[in-house]
């Protein structure tokens, strides 16, 4: 049923995408450019635009295909668009611009293509002191994230797309030498004809949680907070709708309206409909809205390398709800003991502040969930078989505050943090966490090339189950 709802879904907000040169509907038409418009944008991590520019490359048209090949009956935009060949942009020719990649653009605008490599260098030591055992030091050196990006659009500036590949062994979740997950992270399509009504079919991050959708190489620590790492959504694969500048108020409103089918990153496989046993989990289904009162900013960059003086301000409340998830947390985490489902309501709330080179960003997660328990049996060291014990819900909540700070007339950021998580309810396997740290980085070219040092004291089991001092020093290097 959950699945015949999807497809019913999907088939809906399908129509809702226009043809080119369609009249205003639910939303305003976005004008299609003409061949001699200005090249078009190319989205950067974070969502915003970039300016074209760059150096010049000389390009030398292909040949046309002869006359008779295309008889006058075919239209003349199917010609230009399904069997004409199109050569590079004279004017705009091929440039780079860092943070967005090499940049690739057809002389008639239909066609855009910018690839960019990314990788981090993560060193880390860890000590563990446990209440009751001696202290334990480990030590890891590794390439934390190796990612392969491209974006741009096809067909026409209104057909977007972007795919991304995870190279690294923690991307591909290594375990005993074995890849565990698929290369494949992002890849989606989004058709923005409509101003207030875009369209985002694909895998890829799910606009729930604000520091979870902001790039892991636009954050101001090495890596995001303990309480987003509990409660966020990650990556599921389904459709949205959505608008970056609803009502044409200059970016300062946006909404998402999502569903999804709630299995997370790779889900591929066929589940059954007719069979009552089969636990064929449901849908997650979200909705999520945006304020910017002092309007738009890169707001989902965490450094506030303009260092602008007039403050800014984005806030952020969403609302989640999987139906029959599958795994402890969701769509992460282990599966059950018992082999069972959970319904899972979830609620944040965020704002990020930026000033003068201050960046304040605070974040609130709540989560109640409600078991489905299985039928999983379990063989004790004797080979008796008893029912597996039911696994309580995740339910509890989190919250985090960050302040950073750009020293002025240096390429220095300093940042302190504040993390924590909290079970609650008279059934939950969560945990109490805490987490407090600091940070130092120096800004070489910008969060492309940046190297990056941060600490942080950790409490995984609340006060009752030791603590961990965490050093870690990362490079990243992104062109």
């Amino acid at each position: 049923m959950s699945s015949t709802c999807f497809m019913a879904a999907w088939l809906f907000v399908g129509a809702a995408g226009p043809a080119e040169g369609a009249s205003e509907g639910a939303g305003v038409a976005r004008a299609t450019p003409s061949v001699d418009a200005a090249p078009a944008a190319v989205a950067d991590d974070d969502g915003d635009d970039d300016d074209d520019g760059g150096a010049l490359l000389e390009t030398k048209p292909p040949a046309p295909p002869p006359a008779d090949e295309h008889p006058d009956t075919v239209p003349e935009a199917d010609k230009q668009l399904q069997f004409a060949t199109h050569a590079l942009d004279d004017e705009a020719g091929v440039y780079f611009k860092p943070g967005t990649g090499l940049v690739m653009q057809s002389k008639n605008k239909l066609f855009k293509l910018a690839p960019r490599l990314r990788v981090q260098f993560l060193d880390t030591v860890r000590v563990n002191t446990p209440v009751a055992n001696p202290h334990s030091v480990d030590h890891s050196f590794q390439i934390r994230r190796a990612r392969l990006q491209f974006g741009g659009h096809a067909f026409g500036q209104h057909n977007k797309y972007k795919l991304e590949i995870a190279m690294s062994p923690r991307d591909l979740g290594m375990t005993d030498g074995v890849v565990t997950k698929s290369p494949l992270l992002t890849w989606y399509v989004e058709f923005d004809y409509l101003r207030d009504l875009t369209l985002r079919v694909g895998q890829y991050k799910i606009p729930y949680s604000r520091q979870r959708v902001v790039s892991s190489g636009n954050l101001e620590f090495v890596d995001r907070t303990l309480a987003n790492g509990e409660f966020n959504l990650d990556r599921d694969i389904g459709v949205d709708l959505r608008s970056n500048d609803l009502g044409g108020l200059g970016g300062r409103l946006r909404y998402y309206l999502g569903l999804y089918v709630g299995e997370g990153r790779d889900h591929y496989q066929t589940e059954s409909l007719s069979d009552p046993d089969a636990q064929a989990g449901g849908l997650m289904y979200l909705a999520r809205v945006e304020l910017l009162p002092m309007g738009k900013f890169q707001d989902y960059s965490e450094v506030d390398f303009a260092r602008g003086k007039m403050p800014r301000l984005s806030l952020g409340a969403a609302y989640a709800y999987l139906d029959e998830a599958k795994r402890v947390r969701g769509i992460l985490g282990a599966r059950p003991e018992d082999g069972g489902t959970t319904d899972y309501h979830n609620v944040t709330a965020d704002f990020l502040f930026k000033w003068t080179g201050m960046t304040i960003l605070q974040e609130f997660y709540w989560r109640r969930g409600s078991r489905n328990p299985g039928d999983a049996i379990v063989v004790d060291e004797d080979g008796v078989e008893s029912p597996a014990p039911i696994t309580a819900p995740r339910t509890g909540l989190g919250w985090s505050v960050q302040i950073g700070y750009l020293i002025p007339r240096t390429r220095l950021g300093v940042g302190v943090r504040y993390s924590q998580a909290r079970a609650f309810g008279a059934e939950t396997s969560l945990t109490d966490k805490d987490d407090v740290g600091g940070a130092l980085s120096y800004y070489i070219a910008g969060h492309p090339l940046k190297l990056q040092l941060d600490y942080h004291h950790l409490r995984d089991d609340g006060f009752a189950g030791g603590f961990s001092d965490i050093i870690r020093v990362q490079l990243q290097f992104a062109y």
